[in-house]
């Protein structure tokens, strides 16, 4: 174990709190690292900082960032303030942990990517869903051979928040409606479903970027047709495709009716195929006997239940938040940070993710169009 990290988190919602739990209490990263300070100009907020003993309140953004013995933050505020805040921590030397969307400009990736690089320090995307065991175990087999090279992957994240426009987070269409962040930009820009799917295609270590998209989005969604979302889009679909030609097809939605959640991940390659159509439910993996076929021109081939017991053999079982999502790349940045490496989700991987979400949407709103998307990693 490397040096204890001083910790400060900016913003102090329902995510940032689950984060803070973990690093103190969860077995994977317990002891490396200590929350010194906190911000968020929200005073009822303010106030749950202070269950955490011996944490420094600040009173501004500027003086949490002045915090002596601060060395690392979380950026878990709202996403309009993540670049200004990511780029300032970086340049006065600190490691940055940012919660999605890294930025919801084009012109906003770059600062970061440029911040980090000056710097020397480690910055990390909190894309927590490509750390689940079933994304890594899908890419797993992309990465071995087992199912051949990959040819479609897919990626679901299906999410219901009208919650989100109503005060108090709680309450029926009689609630009073409230103004949220989610109408800055389309479900895609969101991600959740990107940054699975490059990572599935080309492995944790190397995500696989994304070169043209084309995408549709409605919004169909919400109480008697009328999206609670807007400007923002409801429910957004988008067809990538990569150097390789790979195709991905990811789906984000703000206003959804189906409970719970879906989150799912697929991938087929050319001898096989993955599929979980939930995460934490048992999926299927199917291996292709060559190219023989029985008489109802039926694949021959092998499938199996892929259930946690056939993750754990290959991906380590993590409990926790997000099905130990959260404890895995926390304990990324981490080890990145006491390494001097970059973090998995470094901000070029980050701008990968990004990009291609930006791009989505501005294929949606000019009616399909296909759209390039500029690869970072180049």
């Amino acid at each position: 174990m490397g040096k204890l990290i001083h910790l400060g988190i900016l913003g102090f919602g329902l995510h940032s709190f689950s984060l803070q739990t973990e690093i103190d209490n969860h077995p994977l990263l317990k002891g490396q690292a200590k929350l010194v300070v906190g911000f968020d100009p929200d005073p009822i907020a303010s106030e749950r900082f202070k269950k955490f003993e011996g944490v420094k309140i600040a009173d501004s953004f500027e003086d949490f960032i002045d915090t002596k013995e601060l060395d690392a933050i979380i950026v878990s505020s709202p996403p309009q303030y993540h670049v200004d805040q990511a780029v300032a921590a970086l340049e006065s030397d600190l490691h940055v942990f940012s919660e999605v969307p890294m930025a919801i400009r084009e012109e906003d990736i770059i600062r970061i990517i440029d911040a980090e690089e000056s710097s020397n320090k480690v910055y990390q995307l909190g894309e927590n869903y490509c750390f689940y065991s079933e994304v890594l175990y899908a890419a797993r087999l992309i990465s071995t051979g087992k199912i051949g090279e990959p040819v479609y992957t897919e990626s679901e994240y299906l999410h219901d928040v009208t919650y989100r426009w109503r005060e108090q987070g709680f309450g029926d269409v009689d609630a009073t409606r409230i103004d949220s962040w989610y109408q800055l930009f389309d479900p895609m820009m969101y991600a959740h479903s990107i940054g699975p799917a490059q990572v599935v295609l080309g492995g944790i270590e190397n995500p696989m970027p994304f070169t043209e998209v084309t995408s549709f989005a409605n919004d169909i969604g919400g109480y008697q047709g009328d999206p609670i979302c807007k400007p923002a889009k409801a429910f957004q679909v988008a067809l990538f495709r990569t150097e390789t030609n790979a195709i991905a097809k990811c789906a984000n939605a703000y206003v959804f009716a189906r409970e719970p959640n879906r989150i799912s991940i697929q991938v087929v390659g050319r001898t096989g195929a993955y599929e979980c159509y939930q995460v934490d439910t048992p999926g299927r993996l199917f291996v292709a006997d060559g190219h023989k076929i029985n008489k109802t021109r039926h694949r021959k081939g092998k499938s199996k239940k892929v259930d946690q017991d056939v993750l754990s053999s290959v991906i380590p079982q993590v409990e926790g938040f997000h099905h130990g999502a959260n404890a895995r790349i926390l304990n990324d940045w981490f080890r990145a940070i006491n390494k001097g490496i970059k973090a998995s989700i470094h901000a070029k991987v980050a701008a990968n993710f990004c990009m291609s979400g930006i791009q989505a949407s501005r294929s949606a709103r000019d009616g399909g169009k296909p759209k390039k998307i500029k690869n970072f990693l180049n």
